[in-house]
C-alpha cells in the first residue's frame, strides 16, 4: 500500500531538556504526527524559515497532502486587522509559509486538511477574515475554558457536505481549544459545521475538492469521527501519490 507523505509546518517554541533551558526549537506536538501515522500517512515537517516562503512549490513537490495543525494566533495584519490584546505573539514566518503552501496546494488540487488554527489559515489564505476574540461577544467557555486544557462540546454537521459524507453523523462531540473563529468566509468556501452558539466549526471548498478545515482537534479525540476525518484526508493523499507514481512509470 502506498504511504503518502504529508507536509506540516513546524512551530518555533522554547523547550527545555536537562541542563538546556528555553532553547528555541522547531517542532509540533507529537499528537499530530501520531494521528497522521495511525491514519496511514507519513508526516514530513518543514521548519518555518524565509527560504521556504520564497519557494513553497519545492516543498509541495515532496508531499502528497498538506496538513495544517493548531498553534498560536495568526498575525492580524495578514487579514487587515489590528491585533486584539488577547492574541498570542505571532510567528509571522510560519503564518506566511502556511498561507503560501495553502494557496499553492489549492492551485495544484492537492488535498488540504486544517485543524483549529489550520482552519483559520485556510480561511485567511483564501481571502477571509477572523473574529479575534469570541469572548467579546459570547460565552467562550465551551470553546476554551482553562487555558492549556481542551474542552468538549457538540457540533452540528450540515447535510450534503464533504464533512457529513466522512463522519456520517449529524452531530457529535469534539475536542476544543480556541478563542478565535471565522468571520468573513474566504473565496470558494462554505460552512459545513457549527456549534450550538453559532460559532463556525468547519469550512470546506465548494468545488468538490478535498480542502477541509475544522475548528477542533481531531488528533486529540481519535474516536470514530476524529480518525475517520484524518483517514479520509490520507485516502485522498494516497490517490494523489499513486497518480504521481503512474505518471513516472
Amino acid at each position: 500500500m502506498t504511504v503518502p507523505l504529508i507536509g506540516m509546518v513546524a512551530d518555533r517554541k522554547s523547550a527545555s531538556t536537562g541542563a538546556w533551558v528555553d532553547i528555541p526549537t522547531d517542532g509540533l506536538a507529537h499528537a499530530y504526527v501520531s494521528a497522521i501515522e495511525e491514519a496511514g500517512g507519513a508526516p514530513l515537517l518543514f521548519p518555518s524559515i524565509d527560504v521556504h516562503v520564497d519557494d513553497p512549490g519545492r516543498l509541495l513537490d515532496l508531499v502528497d497532502g498538506l496538513f495544517l495543525p493548531g498553534g498560536r494566533d495568526l498575525d492580524a495584519e495578514l487579514y487587515g486587522s489590528v491585533a486584539h490584546p488577547s492574541n498570542d505573539q505571532p510567528l509571522r514566518v510560519r503564518d506566511e509559509l502556511e498561507i503560501a503552501l495553502t494557496r499553492l496546494a489549492r492551485e495544484r488540487g492537492m488535498p488540504v486538511l486544517g485543524a483549529c488554527r489550520g482552519m483559520q489559515v485556510i480561511n485567511v489564505a483564501l481571502g477571509g477574515t477572523l473574529e479575534q476574540h469570541l469572548g467579546d461577544r459570547i460565552d467562550i467557555t465551551p470553546h476554551r475554558n482553562v487555558y492549556g486544557t481542551h474542552t468538549s462540546h457538540p457540533v452540528s454537521i450540515a447535510p450534503g457536505t464533504l464533512l457529513r459524507s466522512i463522519t456520517h453523523e449529524a452531530e457529535f462531540e469534539i475536542s476544543s481549544h480556541h478563542h478565535q473563529g471565522v468571520d468573513r468566509l474566504g473565496e470558494g468556501l462554505a460552512v459545513s459545521a457549527s456549534a450550538p452558539d453559532g460559532v463556525v466549526e468547519a469550512i470546506e471548498a465548494t468545488d468538490g475538492s478535498f480542502c477541509l478545515g475544522v475548528q477542533w482537534h481531531p488528533e486529540e479525540r481519535l474516536d470514530p469521527e476524529g480518525i475517520a476525518l484524518i483517514r479520509a484526508f490520507i485516502t485522498e493523499a494516497r490517490a494523489r501519490a499513486k497518480a504521481k507514481f503512474a505518471l513516472r512509470s
